[in-house]
Parts: C-alpha cells; sequence; structure tokens
C-alpha cells in the first residue's frame, strides 16, 4: 500500500509539472505571437505611461523573464521607448480580435505596427548611410583612374539615389514620430475629455501612405543601382 501511495505522488508530482511546464509554454507562445501585451505594475515602475500598463512585447528570456516597450513622451514632447524587464507572471498576452471600450488599449494596439516600422528605419538609415559612403569611395578612386573613370556617371547615379532614399527615408522617420506623438498626446487628453479621441482607426494622413510608397519604390532603384555595380565590377575581373 505505501509502495502505491508513493508511486501516485511521484505521478502526482510529474503531471502538475509537465502542467506547469506546458501553461508556461502556452503564455509563452502568446505573449511573442501578441502586438500587445498588458503588464502589471508597470504604471508604478515608471510614471506618467500614456498607456499605463500597456506595452509591446520584444523577447522572453528562458529564465521566464520579457521584455517590453513601453512608448511615452518626454517633458518636451518628444518620443521615447522604455525598454524594461518583466516577469513572466506579470505580463498577459492580448487577443488581436478582442474588443474594448478602453481608449488606451485601442491606441496602443493601432500604435504597434506603427512603432515596429519607426524601430526598422533606424537600422535602414544606417546601412544607407554605409552604403553611400561605400559608393563615394569608389566614386572618388574610379575618377582617378585611366581606365575606370568612363564608369564614374554610374557611380554618380547611384549615389544621387541613394541621397534620395536617405531624404525620404528621413522624411518618413518625421512622420513615424509625428503620429505617434499625437496619438500619445490625444490618449492623455481624452482622460480629461473623452469625446476628443478619434478611436475608430489611426490618422494615417495622404503623406504617410504617399511617402512610404515612394520609399519602399526607390529602396527597389537603389538595390537595382548596387546590382549593376556589381555586375560591372564582375565584368571588369573577368577582362
Amino acid at each position: 500500500m505505501t509502495r502505491l501511495l508513493i508511486i501516485f505522488f511521484i505521478f502526482l508530482i510529474l503531471a502538475l509539472a509537465y502542467i506547469i511546464t506546458e501553461q508556461r509554454r502556452t503564455k509563452i507562445k502568446q505573449i511573442k505571437s501578441s502586438l500587445v501585451v498588458l503588464v502589471k505594475g508597470a504604471e508604478q515602475k515608471y510614471p506618467n505611461l500614456p498607456l499605463k500598463n500597456y506595452g509591446i512585447p520584444l523577447m522572453v528570456r528562458r529564465e521566464n523573464r520579457v521584455q517590453i516597450v513601453f512608448p511615452r513622451l518626454t517633458q518636451n514632447g518628444d518620443v521615447e521607448y522604455i525598454y524594461s524587464w518583466h516577469d513572466l507572471k506579470d505580463v498577459q498576452a492580448i487577443a488581436p480580435i478582442s474588443k474594448t471600450n478602453d481608449p488606451k488599449l485601442t491606441t496602443i494596439k493601432e500604435l504597434a505596427p506603427i512603432i515596429k516600422e519607426h524601430w526598422q528605419i533606424e537600422p535602414e538609415m544606417s546601412a544607407l548611410e554605409q552604403q553611400y559612403s561605400k559608393i563615394n569611395n569608389l566614386a572618388n578612386l574610379v575618377s582617378t583612374s585611366d581606365v575606370y573613370s568612363v564608369q564614374i556617371d554610374t557611380y554618380d547615379r547611384a549615389l544621387k539615389e541613394v541621397e534620395k532614399l536617405l531624404s525620404k527615408a528621413e522624411q518618413l522617420q518625421k512622420i513615424y514620430v509625428r503620429l505617434i506623438r499625437e496619438a500619445l498626446i490625444g490618449v492623455q487628453v481624452a482622460e480629461y475629455n473623452p469625446d476628443s479621441l478619434q478611436v475608430s482607426q489611426m490618422a494615417f494622413d495622404s503623406q504617410y501612405q504617399r511617402l512610404k510608397q515612394e520609399y519602399q519604390t526607390m529602396k527597389d532603384v537603389a538595390h537595382a543601382y548596387s546590382q549593376l555595380l556589381r555586375e560591372s565590377r564582375s565584368q571588369e575581373e573577368e577582362e
């Protein structure tokens, strides 16, 4: 009888451990697939969060820690991102289709994809600046050559395309910041005048859509010029 009880308790412990592990895996999967999460205690940890305990999940560590990003405004009205680690137990995933009358949740859901696009602009601009520097160095080198100086026009065109692309990227970045800033200001104004918040859809103005399309088109053009330069160098090496 004692032996059966021991076996039963061992089985029970293993079953509980399995259930806890599966619950943890399920929760992590939900958090990773969520655009937005609710973080217990975030508002107490970081004062003046316009969206209170709502944030955007970035990554989950093995030791049950989740990195969350909270957007907020500085005293000067600039947009800043707070990167913060929280215990898994304090983070709750929010379903994308969940309906709510909470303007803060509505705002963070609309802001999340814009903020992620905003993050992507920085490394893209860095890569463009490196590409510009590389092409510029090659153009200077080619201009001193008796053999390859005929290709200087190709390099000049590539430089102009990258310059245009950088200019569009800077404009797009400003629009991202403007949209995020206005949304964060709006949600705070709504605390005193709820009727002033437009929660139906984020105000994606025509300028944002136009610049975004132009930016993508110019990226394709710049890529084509880069490909042309690579093919040109390959032909030179073959000769």
